[in-house]
């Protein structure tokens, strides 16, 4: 099953720069063009220049952003702005927020290399479709620069807690590094050369499933990149660090680990009627319309408040159509969605609350085709909920759809089932920072163990 090793982490020398808050980034898919300059202004070293370099006009084969990224990373290792640790290790990572509710929890985990195993093994689970596109940026990111910026996230299971446990006198020492981000999320880390830490997460985790959070873009790249290794490497051990990933692994019964929802908008439908809408949604859903006052905060959180209590029992969404107005719309009966899936398809999939959407609302009732939503022709994703009020009010969208997280147990169960969600289907918070930990693929260099 799983097969978990320490590593030498290139970190950044902190006597070197002025600030570690200044020189983090969040993963590159969360990066916007104005966070992305942003970041290229707080600090020259900055990992987003590695993690998402800018483009120019000018680009060629031998000068684009993943040249400069390279040349980057080959400098800052020679100026000694990044150091690779002298042993290897495993490195504790908890991370502090405040939840939506006002309450400040942690998520804890650590951060090790796993042994790359394709998904038809059964040790490593997705749960989300991914696209071509993302594959193609990281690997040639990967290929010119011979690491792994970002660890993925991924889950186990273990109701007894035993990691968090042992390494609980770890924590009360003063952490390597301590960092907040600019959504106030507390990120520590402690590296731990400790052989008893090491071998308990080793064996606690050998024989069970990994389940992918966040990061199955990168994880479907490093496959190829071994992939791509192996083809030019012919005489492979296995023990090479291109069989390998960075990863981030947490505990799914962590009372820190929260799922947030993802909301969805609608725009550029032509010919759309409102009323003949909302008209065709009774057929499949109990629709109650209630007047609102969206611009008011408390309205809003009145809005979310409902929504949840509807989804506690069953499938529940909230659309919102300007004019005031908030429809809570709950699915009839979870038969309806046996007629939109192949009867092979599992019911945890057939009647996610994603799925009612996509399948049901948008591709039947919209007529937005799986290929539209895949391209966000008419789509778009929000991680706020306001906002997605005020994009609707504003005329940008004609559509609001707001959603309820999905359950710990679909993620589980519909990995188990070898299915695939919806894209964003899932939003893990906090995002794991880029540039605690980086795990450079030393050519000729193997693991231990």
């Amino acid at each position: 099953m799983a097969k978990i090793v320490p590593f030498r982490a290139l970190r950044y020398d902190t006597s070197r720069i002025e600030n570690p808050d200044l020189v983090m980034a969040p993963p590159y898919d969360v990066i916007s063009p104005s966070l992305q300059e942003t970041l290229y202004h707080r600090s020259p070293v900055n990992v987003v220049r590695l993690i998402l370099g800018k483009t120019s006009p000018e680009d060629s084969e031998t000068d684009n952003r993943y040249t400069r990224s390279a040349a980057d990373f080959e400098q800052w290792q020679q100026e000694e702005v990044l150091q690779r640790d002298g042993a290897p290790s495993v490195y504790l990572y908890d991370q502090e927020y405040r939840t939506e509710a006002g309450s400040v929890v942690v998520r804890k985990g650590f951060m090790a290399l796993t042994r790359l195993e394709d998904f038809s093994s059964g040790v490593v689970k997705p749960h989300e479709k991914t696209l071509s596109g993302p594959k193609t940026d990281r690997l040639k990111l990967t290929q010119a620069c011979g690491a792994n910026f970002s660890p993925i996230f991924s889950l186990y299971s273990d109701p007894c807690c035993v990691l968090e446990a042992l390494t609980r006198p770890v924590k009360e020492e003063t952490p390597d590094l301590e960092i907040t981000d600019d959504d106030g999320v507390k990120h520590r880390l402690w590296r731990v050369e400790d052989a008893t830490i090491l071998k308990k997460a080793q064996d606690l985790l050998e024989n069970k499933p990994l389940f992918i959070a966040d990061g199955h873009h990168r994880y479907e790249t490093a496959l190829n990149y071994r992939n791509y290794m192996r083809e030019t490497h012919p005489d492979f051990t296995g023990k090479e660090l291109f069989n390998y990933v960075l990863m981030y692994f947490a505990n799914m019964e962590d009372q820190g680990m929260l799922i947030y929802p993802t909301h969805r908008l609608i725009h550029s439908l032509s010919a759309f009627n409102r009323d003949s809408f909302l008209e065709s949604l009774e057929e499949y859903f109990d629709v109650e319309t209630v007047r609102i006052d969206p611009s008011v905060a408390d309205s809003r959180a009145q809005v979310r408040k409902t929504l949840k209590e509807k989804g506690e029992g069953k499938h529940a969404l909230a659309l919102f159509a300007g004019q005031e107005t908030v429809c809570y719309l709950t699915l009839k009966d979870e038969a309806i969605m046996d007629r939109f899936f192949d009867e092979k398809t599992p019911k945890v999939l057939r009647t996610l609350d994603v799925s009612i959407l996509h399948r049901l609302i948008l591709e039947h009732l919209l007529n937005i085709t799986p290929e539209a939503q895949e391209k966000q022709t008419n789509l778009k994703y929000v991680k706020n909920f306001d906002e997605a009020f005020e994009l609707v009010r504003d005329g940008e969208f004609q559509l609001g759809f707001l959603m309820n997280a999905t359950r710990m147990s679909e993620v589980r169960d519909v990995a188990n089932a070898g299915e695939k969600m919806p894209q964003k289907s899932t939003y893990f918070y906090p995002k794991l920072l880029t540039g605690l930990v980086i795990n450079k693929i030393v050519e000729g260099e193997t693991v231990e163990g």
